[in-house]
């Protein structure tokens, strides 16, 4: 039997990424025996000068498996509705044996990151549909920082932090936040690109740094992106002793990502358990106060200005328990038993601060207040001369973001480092992948239009002055308003109950009329008032669900980071025949909340098989997809009766270049 080009036998792992890093090109793959197992077999792959290497075996049931470590497999076989995943084709399956589920679930994510970044960087489109984002936040305690800060920007350390496999792959775009930074911007960028380049060999792209007093915020991207990057705008806001002083406040960087608008915030509120009023007030001054985003938004808050929001900082947010009752659920890393107990998770329940923002669900310690030099302890009790302050161990740090509606974005880490001892705080970091939007060029040909046919609304007032709608976009040619409103009733004290028929309503004309374009964008709304021309509430309506016939949307009106009522309607898009034609979008997914899988997955649909072209046939398809290989031949197995397990075949099928 002769022996395929790609199949190399027994060489070993060492002799195996060797020979892929001479190669030195993504896709690049091989096949050799796997050295602890017998009878099965590793699949090589090279991507971003990494191996990731993949045992191949049957499982217990007879399917082929990729295991991405031990009883963690990806694997080929038949449709599994366990109410977590929901897909056909490749599948993540999970066995529960010595892996903890947190374990588990790292590997899978890691090989379903793996797989889109792979597909990603092979598709034949010329600007990506998803892009990796890291966010951090640290409260320096007014010391430099230590040479190296890779732990921090590799999210290495404690909580839902990524699998080694995937924690070097550098990110898109990278934004730090800092608090008590003794470094002035120059030194502190500097750094950070050290940082970066130490372990990526990449230069990163500095768009914006933004300071007030000690607070700062950086942003970078890659030099290939850097050309996509418009729009950039910085602004800060004054929190501090009668929004006067700068010793607290926010800083914020934001821009424009080809069609996506992205905005970066980082705070310092108000110290203090008993401040929690005033970390609120702070919220809202800085919502309403700080100057970013577009200038035709400025009816909205900065809550509504950006696609993807991304708010970091020392929030200042206390536990409201004892310290000893604390320090006991901590040494039990019972932490959903003290997030009970955290004043930003009450606020957050109440809607008194941080309206419809999210957050990764938390599990790592405390981040406030450690004795300096270590993170064995905390140093709770501070001396004074007026006496001992108590400082109870608290997440003061946090990570929170909010996107348009029917957007792609997945938290792909949440976490902490705890090698980082020259401040009380230890600095927190999160990812995501985040789905954007391509350049669109404007056709002639047949316009594209949106019809309103009626919206009803219910705004917290007691006037009874007649209300209009403003229609913002920036898909639209120009900012719309509707006529007064031509129904009004009072059936709740306190709320008035207003309606705009199809005649009230405008005609909307979008800039291009392409549904490809459309499903992507968003309309802001405004109620307001015909007498003073304030705004009432204001909503962001999603397109996407809008396509085709007459669709229904409902949401709430929010105002200064307040829920103000709620709003509904009908609308039509109407769309020219030779323009309803879309793509489906790299990442896919279901509903775009669950494991970050390719959307080429899904209709992949298998039935019990154990040979292994088709499976990996599935492999190519998502990882290879018009990809120049170094390895020039696709490959397959089949069962060997002699054997009782996988063995090559002689069979080769050439991969299309």
């Amino acid at each position: 039997m002769a022996t395929a080009a790609w199949y190399h036998r027994d060489i070993s792992r060492v002799h195996a990424e060797d020979l892929l890093a001479r190669a030195g090109r993504d896709g690049s793959y091989l096949v050799r025996d796997s050295e602890s197992v017998p009878g099965a077999y590793a699949l090589c792959l090279l991507f971003q000068r990494h191996v990731h290497t993949y045992r191949i075996l049957p499982d217990a049931d007879g399917l082929l498996a990729v295991q991405v470590s031990v009883h963690h497999r990806t694997r080929t076989g038949k449709r599994q509705d366990n109410g977590f995943l929901l897909f056909t084709g490749i599948q993540c399956f999970l066995s529960h044996n010595s892996l903890s589920d947190s374990h588990v679930f790292q590997k899978r994510d890691a090989f379903c990151q793996l797989l889109q970044l792979m597909k990603t960087r092979h598709s034949q489109l010329s600007e990506p549909d998803v892009v990796s984002v890291f966010v951090g936040t640290w409260n320096m305690g007014g010391s430099p920082p230590p040479r190296s800060l890779q732990s921090w920007v590799t999210c290495c350390g404690l909580g839902h932090t990524p699998d080694e496999s995937i924690a070097l792959l550098p990110h898109d775009i990278y934004a730090l936040g800092t608090q008590e930074n003794p470094q002035g911007e120059r030194e502190w960028t500097e750094h950070i690109k050290a940082t970066l380049r130490s372990y990526t060999q990449i230069d990163f792209k500095q768009v914006a740094v933004q300071s007030l007093w000690s607070l700062r915020l950086a942003v970078f991207v890659k030099p290939e992106y850097e050309s996509r990057i418009s729009h950039v705008n910085t602004a800060s806001v004054r929190t501090g002793l009668g929004n006067t002083l700068g010793n607290k406040g926010a800083v914020g960087v934001s821009f424009l990502y080809n069609g996506t608008s992205f905005g970066f915030i980082n705070c310092h509120l108000t110290s203090g358990s008993e401040k929690v009023l005033r970390r609120n007030q702070n919220f809202v001054d800085i919502l309403r106060l700080l100057s970013l985003g577009e200038k035709q938004l400025g009816a909205f808050d900065i809550s509504l200005r950006f696609t993807h929001l991304f708010w970091c900082g020392d929030l200042n947010y206390r536990l409201d328990l004892d310290v000893q009752d604390i320090l006991k659920h901590v040494s039990k890393r019972e932490f959903e038993e003290l997030m009970c107990a955290d004043q930003l998770t009450r606020e957050r329940h109440k809607r008194k601060a941080f309206l419809n923002f999210k957050e990764e669900k938390i599990a790592f310690p405390p981040t406030y207040r450690y004795e300096r030099g270590s993170r064995d302890c905390y140093l709770w009790q501070k001396y004074k001369t007026s006496g001992v302050r108590v400082n109870v161990p608290s997440w003061c740090d946090r990570i929170l973001w909010k996107s348009y509606p029917e957007t792609h974005i997945i938290c792909t880490a949440y976490g902490c480092t705890d090698d980082i001892f020259t401040s009380d705080h230890s600095p927190v970091f999160a990812t995501f992948q985040v789905g954007v939007t391509s350049q669109f060029s404007s056709k002639t040909g047949a316009k594209a239009w949106i019809e309103l046919e009626g919206i009803e609304a219910i705004v917290k007032t007691a006037s009874k002055a007649k209300f209009f709608i403003e229609f913002h976009s920036s898909c639209l040619e120009e900012t719309r308003r509707s006529s007064e409103n031509d129904s009004q009733s009072c059936d709740v004290p306190g709320f008035l109950k207003l309606g705009w028929s199809l005649k009230q309503l405008p005609k909307l004309l979008p800039i291009m009329s392409d549904m490809e374009y459309l499903q992507d964008q968003h309309l802001l709304l405004s109620v307001k008032s015909c007498d003073g021309f304030e705004s009432y509430g204001e909503c962001c309506v999603a397109l996407r669900s809008l396509n085709g016939a007459s669709e229904q949307f409902e949401t709430f009106l929010t105002h200064r980071g307040e829920e103000m009522g709620s709003i509904r309607g009908r609308v039509r898009i109407h769309v020219p025949k030779d323009r309803r034609g879309t793509r489906e979008k790299v990442y896919g997914g279901l509903d775009g909340t669950g494991p970050f899988l390719p959307s080429a997955l899904l209709p992949l649909a298998f039935k019990h098989h154990t040979d292994f072209e088709e499976a990996l046939l599935v492999l190519r398809n998502v990882l290879f997809i018009s990809c120049d290989f170094t390895f020039s031949e696709w490959f397959y197995f089949e069962k060997d009766p002699g054997r009782g397990h996988m063995s090559p075949a002689s069979t080769r099928v050439p991969v299309n270049r």
